[in-house]
């Protein structure tokens, strides 16, 4: 018997759905959308029924995030609107089917939609197996791992791209893994065969950046030897990862610029023009935007590279992946690792400048560390954190948030710096609260609904947050 999981936050609904659909299906459900994920990677279940309208995370956030982590996986919708536009949203974010919800034939019309569902997908898995097992092992590789809500968010982002060929712009402080989103991008996808090019801006000469990335002809200048194929070319038909943007010379920018434009290159010492297909993610830790008021990005680059603008939460907003991701990279090392109560407490209160970098540079550290000291266990001195500053040390507002001259002043900066202060107040009021947030919600005087959209919005999170799907 295939095994179902409903995520509704209707409890009597819920109640009344799995009892009238046991008769044919083994039937778990919940209420709470972390408590799904958890029973998705534990109990086996073969599809999911969710429905779409929920205070906290929405049924398309939770289908976005299923499907990016297996496309193949069923899920049906259950919606109380009739409207084609939000059905239409549903199916473009990759619901299998959907069921509109409040109607007479509700559980004949759903129970018809699941069995529906088993048989399409069987004929795809068997269609696909060799592709899919391929693509399986490069997103294990490159997965992005984490259980906060802004892990969670961003997942569903990224999703939320699947089809699109639009140029992609990540911003985020370094090491927060912006080349793990672009390559997570690229696999989505689900073509193996999808070229996927990265490039360093800063680490290349600015002499040679339009060779790198156009290609030259024998003899266009001193030391080309050969024809080169260029970056671009490489890329044909895929993406190409332009890591730090923000350090091309305003003159590579007007050739990269061109290239955005009219979708075709000039290999150096050439006149002819090569049509590319190529969908550019960009990725920067400066502020393009102050870089536009500067005169050092051109506003017209600017634009075309963020067609979809992603960013990133440094890891010490995200306290909830800390320990998570700590215990993987401690495993890859050292299988039998495990962390001491204290070095838990100091992994959790260390600031982490370099962001998951840092935090894997440091485990790998200790790993060795241990190993010579002849023991799985890692202990506080293995870490070598002697520097470290603590969340509660650190509660003054982090550099650039608070504008500098006039031109840094915009409704951006302004939006940014009162959520910052909006997420600490909030945080520090469910602390006090024990997070008990009915009582909050009494206290400030604002609507439940309202006090969840904020929460989702500022990317606060109940508890010890979301799980890994699988």
């Amino acid at each position: 018997m295939k095994t179902i999981l409903l995520l509704d936050d209707d409890e009597i609904h819920l109640s009344q759905l799995k009892s009238a659909l046991s008769s044919d299906f083994n039937v778990i459900t919940t209420i709470q959308a972390s408590m799904a994920f958890r029973l998705l990677g534990q109990s086996g279940a073969d599809l999911l029924v969710v429905d779409l309208n929920m205070p906290e995370v929405t049924g398309l956030d939770v289908l976005r995030v299923v499907k990016q982590r297996d496309r193949n996986f069923p899920v049906v919708m259950l919606t109380g609107e009739k409207e084609a536009s939000t059905i239409v949203d549903a199916m473009k974010a990759g619901a299998d089917d959907y069921v509109v919800k409040n109607t007479e034939d509700l559980v004949q019309n759903l129970k018809f939609r699941i069995s529906n569902c088993f048989k399409v997908i069987s004929i795809k898995k068997e269609n696909s197996e060799l592709v899919k097992t391929s693509i399986a092992k490069e997103s294990a590789h490159y997965q992005i791992l984490g259980n906060s809500l802004s892990t969670l968010k961003l997942k569903a982002e990224i999703a939320k791209y699947k089809g699109t060929n639009a140029n992609v712009l990540i911003q985020g402080e370094a090491g927060t893994g912006k080349e793990l989103i672009a390559r997570t991008l690229n696999l989505q996808e689900g073509n193996p065969n999808r070229p996927f090019i990265a490039v360093n801006c800063g680490s290349i000469p600015e002499n040679l950046i339009e060779s790198e990335l156009f290609g030259h002809k024998k003899g266009s200048f001193t030391g080309a030897i050969d024809n080169r194929t260029g970056k671009f070319m490489a890329a044909h038909r895929g993406d190409l990862f332009l890591d730090e943007i923000g350090e091309l010379s305003l003159t590579a920018q007007v050739k990269l610029l061109r290239v955005l434009q009219e979708k075709v290159i000039t290999p150096v010492g050439s006149e002819k023009e090569i049509p590319v297909d190529v969908r550019v993610i960009a990725a920067t830790n400066k502020n393009l935007e102050k870089m536009v008021s500067a005169g050092t990005f051109r506003e017209d680059l600017y634009f075309r590279l963020n067609k979809v603008m992603l960013f990133t939460t440094p890891l010490r907003e995200k306290q909830e992946d800390i320990l998570l991701l700590a215990e993987i990279f401690a495993k890859k090392q050292m299988p039998s690792a495990i962390f001491a109560k204290e070095t838990k407490k100091l992994l959790e209160e260390h600031w982490w400048n370099g962001n998951i970098r840092e935090l894997s540079n440091t485990i790998e550290r200790a790993c060795i560390l241990a190993k010579g000291d002849s023991t799985y266990r890692i202990e506080p001195r293995h870490l070598a954190l002697n520097q470290r500053i603590s969340n509660s040390e650190q509660m003054g507002l982090p550099p650039d948030l608070l504008p500098v001259t006039p031109e840094e002043i915009s409704e951006q900066s302004y939006r940014l710096t009162l959520n910052w202060v909006e997420k600490k107040y909030l945080k520090r009021c469910l602390d006090l609260l024990k997070n008990d947030n009915q009582k909050l919600i009494q206290l400030l005087g604002i609507g439940k609904t309202r006090y969840y959209e904020k929460k989702k919005d500022l990317g606060l999170i109940e508890g010890q947050g979301y799980e890994r799907l699988f």
